[in-house]
């Protein structure tokens, strides 16, 4: 219990002091708390078994969580649950012996006013609360660009208490009429795993299994001399969870948006105008002839034709392919004006939103770059008229897009 209990806060300090080394800019745009609603079935294991000898009984389980974000990856949440179960004898333990009080009898020569084991049942009631601290498994992997289904692993601290009953299978009468056994609030060692899916900018639905040791030894009705270290109560159940204070500034740290933005215009980078450098046109003179001599007139035309700004075209999370009907418009205007003028020089420049790391950002953002340039390349347009390069992070957006589809990027533009 003790190496357990120390196990669980040295895991605790370690992931906030992983936490302090991460960019505390970035979270404090961030909306960090969670609420949650969950509701499944529940077993237990005693001397009284949900899976007993003779059939299974399945009990009930509901109740909330509250959470709180402190990094991507670490969090801290506190659950309290509400439920019950049945729970009958193991297959060795049927011809065991109980009195009324609870207590057991492994003698031969019992005392009037005993049953069997196997006669019987248990009835638990229980209240828990738990302290969980929240790992994303995700990002120990390097996939921090994963963001619509994530994985929790939640080891926890528990409170519980106990309310059981024992009754006669042959017409369900209670058996322990008498008994008072001691079932004060207890502490307990467990943990969840929960599978999230993003369904919305402030809706997760979960799918989460738990189970705590439960060190009480008479948790089910039944005393004995028995150890408890095999005693546990598991329990399987799907929630709702709601992402609170996120608004349109706002994204959720542990599941990034994922939503795809449908520009009503050209998503085109603004570039700041830049004074016009002047260059020495050619032209070309014409003279107008007149009936009478009069002074030449001279027409000056610039035959130099400017490069236009060129629409961009985006990308999903964590792609680098590119969705050529969507984008159908655009990349035929690219098209357009690269085979108009065969003799300038482009550079293609692809870009990624502020999510993951540089070392996964950089090759992504080249890896959109040349995805551009061999369309292009399919459409006729020479390989050499064009270069790329994979730029990372986009650092030209507004911070309120730095995660968007904004970032996510390949821009055309004249090589200077």
């Amino acid at each position: 219990m003790k190496r357990l209990v120390l196990s669980f806060y040295f895991l605790l300090i370690a992931s906030l002091l992983l936490a302090q080394g991460q960019k505390q800019e970035v979270y404090r745009d961030f909306s960090r708390w969670s609420l949650g609603v969950n509701g499944g079935i529940s077993a237990f294991r005693g001397d009284m078994i949900s899976f007993s000898a003779d059939k299974t009984y399945l009990g009930v389980q509901g109740g909330l969580q509250l959470g709180y974000q402190f990094t991507p990856t670490f969090g801290l949440s506190l659950t309290a649950d509400l439920g019950r179960g049945k729970g009958s004898a193991k297959e060795w333990e049927k011809e065991y012996k109980i009195y009324p009080n609870g207590e057991s009898y492994y003698g031969t020569d019992p005392e009037a006013g005993f049953a069997y084991y196997n006669d019987l049942y248990s009835e638990i009631k229980y209240f828990t609360v738990g302290l969980h601290g929240d790992l994303n498994v995700n990002n120990f992997f390097g996939r921090k660009e994963m963001r619509r289904w994530t994985v929790l692993l939640s080891p926890a601290v528990y409170l519980q208490k106990f309310s059981p009953k024992l009754y006669t299978k042959a017409g369900d009468k209670r058996f322990d009429t008498s008994s008072t056994l001691d079932n004060d609030l207890n502490l307990g060692l467990g943990g969840d795993i929960a599978l999230r899916y993003r369904a919305g900018k402030h809706v997760d639905l979960q799918l989460k299994s738990g189970m705590a040791w439960v060190s009480n030894n008479h948790f089910d009705g039944v005393a004995t001399c028995c150890t408890s270290k095999y005693n546990w109560l598991a329990n399987l159940s799907v929630g709702v969870v709601w992402k609170i204070g996120n608004n349109k500034k706002k994204e959720n740290l542990m599941y990034a948006s994922s939503r795809r933005v449908t520009p009503t215009s050209l998503p085109v980078k603004q570039e700041e105008a830049k004074p016009a450098v002047k260059e020495k046109p050619s032209v070309e003179m014409r003279v107008k002839e007149e009936s009478q001599p009069v002074e030449n007139v001279v027409k000056v035309e610039s035959t130099v034709k400017e490069f236009p700004l060129l629409p961009t075209v985006h990308f999903k999370r964590n792609s680098s392919i590119i969705d050529t009907a969507r984008y159908a418009v655009q990349l035929a205007r690219v098209v357009e004006v690269l085979k108009s003028m065969p003799d300038v020089k482009v550079d293609i420049r692809g870009y990624t939103d502020h999510t993951g790391p540089d070392r996964v950002n950089l090759p992504l953002s080249l890896k959109r770059a040349e995805a551009l340039k061999t369309y292009l390349v399919g459409k006729g347009i020479p390989a050499a008229q064009m270069n790329v390069f994979g730029e990372g992070k986009d650092l030209s957006v507004d911070k309120k897009d730095i995660y968007s589809e904004k970032a996510r990027k390949v821009e055309v533009r004249k090589r200077k």
